[in-house]
């Protein structure tokens, strides 16, 4: 048996000094077996109960110690932990190995760590000058006009890594200031400064985390790249980007159980997400575990929004156009606003991935431009969000979300492409305030027709956005529709029921009859 202790280093620039944080790990070195290939696979063990203990806030309850003692006893040692999941994982060597721990009377359910973390973005080095139209589509100027920039609000940032962030023309106001309140990698030893953990460049996704916290939050000069420039940030980074790890998974729970019960933080983005990839292949998630219950990740989103009032904010994903196509854990979580991407004239980008058709809520539930991946849309919703609780401090996260969601441009018509379209920074506002909000829905009953033309006001231009649905929610196709003879002429797709239109100024929704 050998013991290696893990070091993760937290660093808080108010105390200017490093905090460590020693987590004892044990492993347990067993000889290789041919089901488990080369290694070693990792297990999530979820236990039955708390021992019994009673406890009207059971999600701030640890682990029971009597169950970690008899793991102890049977060689299997925890790897890291989970107080809301009510869970470990540990290392298993064997199949034999696997079967006993399914065995043990006190565990309620063992299941694989997944390893195949993906960026939820389409990284590439080049200057994100244009990403200023994210913000732009979602018409901030009320936000200008009442100076809302994110002031006093502290949000959090799990992702990959945050390289040259401390050199970045956009983000200098941040770290003058010294708004960067604190920071965590789960991936370095014990030697996590501020000069590694944003100086060391490990891999070609390094800069991930600095062009998300750049969506956030960036500005150079009067133009601002960022809705919350000035809010004070705790980054989290948990991903290695280039490399598969088991530990990505845990490594995300952990961070986000330390930015909500260590820090209290209420405001959280994350563009990670996964879909499958683990080593034993019968092991893999499939898109129908996709389900708002089945990940482990996803399961922790749900206590973070539904139990501990998180607004949790994350990429939709980028497997719109690969055979996976649907989004990705834990953006199918119902409590996280999971957020798409779109072209500047607001139809879906190919590559943002879609909701299932088989879920009961909306998925994801709004979007916004992005040129590069759902990676950087979410962000500029967070900014919105960070924004919006500026206003209204009191406000609880379901009422953010609400007031977001309901601002967009398909509300209440949402769908499983866009989900309820482009949030609009001014009406969120209003239904912040509690201004009773007008439906401007135009409604069009196309009784047995098949054929529908829409005529253009004046201050719109020539193209028109049709998501053709098979059901109320579920697209079948998406298209672009130009003016024919001063008209859009709009056509029934075979199975449609129903038709959103945007005009860019109107949103229209068509029913066949």
């Amino acid at each position: 048996m050998t013991i290696r202790l893990d070091i993760y280093s937290v660093f808080f620039s108010g105390e200017k000094r490093l905090r460590r944080l020693f987590l004892s790990y044990f492993f347990i070195l067993f000889a290789v077996f041919p089901v488990f290939a080369t290694e070693n696979q990792r297990f999530w063990v979820v236990f039955t109960d708390r021992c019994d203990r009673e406890d009207l806030e059971i999600f701030n309850q640890s682990i029971c110690e009597e169950y970690l003692e008899e793991l102890h006893r049977q060689d299997f040692f925890e790897q890291s932990k989970s107080n809301w999941l009510n869970a470990v994982t540990v290392e298993v060597a064997s199949k034999q190995q696997l079967e006993q721990l399914q065995s043990l009377s006190f565990i309620k359910e063992v299941k694989p760590v997944n390893r195949n973390w993906k960026l939820a973005g389409i990284y590439q080095e080049k200057d994100f000058r244009q990403s200023s139209y994210s913000v732009k589509q979602i018409q901030p100027d009320s936000l200008y006009d009442l100076k809302l920039d994110g002031s006093g609000v502290t949000v959090g940032v799990i992702d990959a890594g945050y390289y040259n962030a401390t050199k970045n023309e956009y983000l200098k106001h941040i770290f003058n200031d010294e708004r960067i309140l604190g920071f965590k990698d789960y991936l370095s030893g014990p030697t996590t400064t501020s000069q590694t953990f944003f100086g060391s460049k490990r891999t070609s996704s390094d800069s991930h985390g600095t062009t998300v916290l750049r969506m956030i939050a960036g500005h150079e000069g009067n133009m601002r790249y960022g809705l919350a420039d000035k809010s004070e940030f705790y980054l989290a980074r948990t991903d290695h980007g280039d490399k598969e790890s088991r530990s990505e998974e845990e490594n995300w729970i952990m961070a986000l159980e330390w930015m909500v019960d260590s820090l209290g933080i209420k405001l959280i983005n994350s563009s990670l997400g996964y879909s499958n990839g683990f080593d034993l292949k019968d092991e893999n998630y499939t898109p129908a575990q996709m389900d708002g219950e089945t990940s482990m990740v996803t399961k922790a989103a749900e206590v973070a929004t539904q139990e501990k009032g998180v607004l949790l904010i994350v990429s939709a994903g980028n497997e719109g156009d690969s055979s996976w196509e649907i989004i990705s854990a834990p953006a199918d979580a119902r409590g996280v606003l999971s957020v798409g991407a779109t072209t500047k004239s607001g139809v879906k980008a190919s590559y943002s991935s879609i909701g299932p058709d088989f879920l009961e809520y909306i998925k994801p539930e709004v979007s916004c431009y992005s040129l590069f991946g759902t990676s950087f849309s979410a962000p500029v919703i967070t900014g919105l969000a960070a924004c919006l609780w500026q206003l209204k401090p009191e406000a609880t996260a379901k009422e953010i979300r609400g007031a977001i969601i309901q601002s967009s441009w398909f509300y209440p018509y949402g769908n499983n492409y866009v989900g309820y379209g482009v949030p609009n920074a001014g009406r969120a506002i209003d239904i912040l305030k509690g201004k009773p909000q007008e439906d401007k829905t135009e409604i069009v009953h196309a009784t047995n027709s098949k054929n529908i033309e829409i005529e253009p006001l004046q201050e719109e231009g020539t193209l028109l956005i049709a998501y053709h649905k098979v059901s109320e929610t579920v697209v079948i196709k998406q298209e672009f529709i130009y003016l024919n003879n001063d008209a859009w002429k709009v056509k029934k797709i075979k199975k449609s029921i129903s038709t959103t239109l945007w005009t860019g100024k109107r949103h229209i929704e068509i029913f066949w009859k």
